[in-house]
């Protein structure tokens, strides 16, 4: 016997506090809502799944005649009682007997909505009663909040993402941090509790910073508030920054899983099998996430084969513990976190860490060997992938005694990835630190010593690296490497032409490309020798010279495929031809160094080819173009170190060539072309140093520049309005999917926009492109 009763309507909670900072997300929801039966909202505990559901249940409670159902199963134990539970909820008694079946027979064509909310534990017999539900009763949809998919027919998945946070490099003015919506929920849940923080009285910076430890996990976060009624945000920093700590008073109301963020990862971690623990627990040394096989080659041994890496992997997924990301797998920095305190307890921490350290180093090996060659940028692309393992592998190295030598062949390995990237000051930094170690051989020390004394100078350190390249002389002798030797008075050579002190330049330049050729060491370091050398007799006008060794630098990179020292040998011949009263010769080889270099995201060498098409433009009067192109320049010349690494020869070239670009235009045009040359980001100025778009202000204004969006979410929004997808928005700029779909979500929020055309359309609205060249 079936019987309804007909005095409930439907079991929706009264929302008692408001839901910040998800309307994007109640509209994806909705979307898929209206064109799949069942829609499963997944991701890790604490991150709102719950909160979500109700919440779009409540906006389309209209479209269901017969209500809307909340059906929690947190507290059910018994997978069998999963049908009886929800005909409790909506009112329905069944017979003794077949409850499922009985189920079905009462739902039939009404017009119900259900939200099943917590199926993780239960996840294969909810599965089942939803299949049975969805195919007997054809008026019926799902909402699911699980920590794992259903995997049933038909099933839509929506990750339910952390809330938006502002970037390290999000450079926010006063009263902007509470446009992201982690910030925002905090602000007004510890307003509520806190009259310093309801009246305005805190550090804004404090709970950014307290945001981004969080995660941006609405749990978390409410669990921080909650705390502020005794301690101040900086306490919480200082004192009390361990998120995965208890709160020491929360609501009664709040079920006992969500009373720490430890409660609910311990609720996860019981639900994993053996094996997904273990491997949860060794996946923790990871920084910034890892591809499968880093995480076999990590994280396996003699109680987790490969094959079973992959198996737990995959659990650990399917939990929303770790998030498929491409080709690589990452974690939440709190779920990292518990794995950590794991990984301790099971006392594995050095075995895993150092196994980390050595794949890490492997990495590294197999970047250097094939970096002067066609493969250079998806090589450099592992490494930026990798970055945050890099560092953790240099820290950890740094951190256990006996491991600095290992830290310091990784830091040496990776030379070409400092000097490629931008970052050579990171790489001096490590240098200075593992050399400093003094655990290192007098073999590991000689390579080690040149390639730090060559970062120095880059860095514009110029004592520093004299006093290291002559270290390495010595040290190299002892040991018989005449490689490092020959290396390293060439980076002589660097120091001395950075510090203008061209003739002793030369000569130390000269014999590193006579001992280059003697030692044979390897095209990298003949042709780094090369280009200097060839810049330097520009300087001093040996423009002959300088073309001969340039040309030979430039087949050596042909030769082999390479792109990077090559668009740096095209940029030094355009400034040789320019020195030569050859304008237009040498635009045209700046213009390619530009295009390659823009291709293989080579940041710090994009500005002195822009620089040098801004002389260019100088010399065939285009004043006006060459202004903006001064004004990219004084706006990003420090941003990968000291200006054109402190080399006075070049703040001479571009004084010189500034004072005749001004004077060619007159002073108010060239300072407000020089604006606007300054508000450009680097690609945009790529532009239109390319001539892709018009330099005149008017036709290069920022539509995006008064919107409350960093440097880089304007990049990112101009390639979104391309119609590029985030993976290829990954690959262009270097940067992990995950990474850009975060930066998307904050566009949108800021914006108050639910689509990326919306984006595309406010772009396309004032940008102006460069008419076509004439027939």
């Amino acid at each position: 016997m079936v019987r309804r009763d007909a005095r409930l309507r439907e079991t929706l909670p009264v929302e008692v506090t408001s839901l910040v900072g998800r309307q994007t997300e109640t509209g994806e929801v909705k979307r898929l809502l209206a064109h799949s039966r069942l829609v499963t909202l997944t991701g890790p505990g604490g991150v709102g799944k719950t909160r979500l559901g109700y919440h779009v249940a409540r906006q389309v409670r209209s479209a269901f005649a017969d209500g809307v159902w909340t059906i929690p199963l947190a507290d059910l134990s018994q997978p069998d009682l999963i049908a009886a539970t929800v005909a409790a909820r909506i009112g329905i008694s069944l017979s003794a007997g077949n409850d499922l079946g009985d189920l079905v027979a009462a739902i039939d064509e009404q017009q119900m909505l259900l939200v099943l909310d917590n199926c993780e534990h239960l996840v294969d017999a909810a599965a089942d009663v939803t299949f049975a539900l969805l195919h007997g009763c054809p008026s019926l949809r799902v909402l699911a909040t699980s920590r794992e998919a259903l995997r049933v027919e038909g099933e839509a998945l929506f990750r339910v993402p952390p809330l938006a946070l502002p970037g390290p490099e999000a450079g926010l003015s006063p009263g902007k941090a509470q446009s992201y919506a982690s910030v925002a929920l905090f602000l007004e849940r510890a307003g509520a509790l806190n009259p310093d923080i309801a009246a305005g009285r805190y550090d804004e910076q404090s709970v950014v910073e307290l945001c981004r430890q969080l995660d941006g996990l609405p749990l978390a976060i409410e669990l921080a508030a909650a705390g502020s009624r005794w301690l101040s945000v900086e306490s919480m920093l200082t004192h009390g920054g361990d998120p995965l700590a208890p709160a020491t008073r929360v609501s009664r109301s709040t079920p006992a899983r969500h009373r720490s963020l430890r409660a609910s990862l311990d609720y996860s971690y019981d639900l994993c099998t053996s094996q997904a623990r273990v491997l949860w627990a060794r996946l923790s040394v990871f920084r910034g996430g890892a591809t499968l096989e880093a995480v076999q080659a990590v994280c396996a041994g003699a109680d987790l084969s490969a094959d079973a890496v992959w198996t737990a992997l995959c659990e650990l997924a399917d939990k929303s513990l770790v998030v498929p990301d491409g080709s690589r797998y990452t974690m939440l920095e709190t779920i990292r976190l518990y794995g950590a305190a794991r990984l301790d307890e099971a006392g594995e921490r050095e075995v895993v860490q150092e196994a980390h350290l050595h794949h890490v180093l492997a990495m590294a090996r197999v970047v250097e060997e094939g970096w002067f060659g066609p493969h250079q940028l998806r090589l450099l692309s592992l490494v930026f992938a990798d970055q945050a393992n890099v560092r953790a592998a240099l820290e950890g190295a740094l951190a256990h005694p006996g491991r600095a030598g290992t830290g310091l062949r990784l830091a040496s390995t990776l030379w070409t990835f400092w000097i490629s990237s931008g970052l050579p000051g990171e790489g001096q930094r490590w240098l200075s630190r593992l050399l400093a170690a003094g655990e290192s051989t007098d073999t590991e020390r000689a390579p080690a010593l040149w390639i730090h004394g060559f970062l120095c100078a880059v860095n514009g350190d110029n004592p520093a690296a004299r006093e290291q390249l002559n270290e390495c002389e010595r040290t190299a002798a002892k040991v018989g490497d005449a490689a490092s030797a020959a290396h390293a008075r060439s980076s002589l050579g660097v120091a001395e032409l950075f510090d203008g002190r061209i003739e002793p330049a030369i000569d130390h330049l000269e014999a590193g490309v006579e001992m280059e050729r003697a030692v044979q060491g390897g095209p990298p370091y003949l042709t780094l020798a090369l280009l200097n050398l060839g810049l330097a007799y520009c300087y001093q006008g040996r423009l002959d010279e300088a073309h001969e060794v340039l040309t030979e630098a430039s087949q050596l990179c042909a030769a082999y495929g390479e792109g990077l020292l090559l668009s740096w040998a095209l940029a030094f011949l355009g400034l040789e031809e320019l020195l030569r009263g050859h304008a237009e010769s040498a635009a045209g080889l700046a213009r390619e160094s530009l295009v390659r270099k823009r291709a293989l995201n080579n940041r710090q060498g994009m500005v002195w080819a822009i620089e040098l098409l801004a002389w260019a433009a100088v010399e065939v009067g285009d004043a006006q173009r060459a202004a903006v192109l001064f004004g990219v320049g004084e706006a990003r010349a420090g941003d990968f170190g000291p200006p054109f690494h402190g080399f006075g020869g070049m703040r001479e070239w571009h004084d010189r060539y500034a004072a005749r670009g001004a004077a060619g235009l007159g002073v108010s045009d060239y300072r407000s072309a020089l604006g606007h040359g300054r508000r450009l980001t680097l690609d945009e100025a790529a532009s239109v140093a390319l001539g892709e778009v018009l330099a005149k202000p008017d036709d290069i204004d920022n539509p995006l520049q008064d919107l409350p969006l960093t440097r880089r979410e304007q990049e990112i929004a101009r390639l979104v309005a391309t119609g590029k997808t985030n993976r290829e928005i990954a690959d262009e700029l270097v940067i992990s999917p995950r990474t850009v779909d975060t930066h998307v979500q904050r566009i949108l929020t800021k914006l108050d926009f639910t689509s990326r055309s919306q984006v595309a359309a406010l772009i396309a609205t004032t940008r102006s492109p460069a008419p076509p060249a004439p027939a």
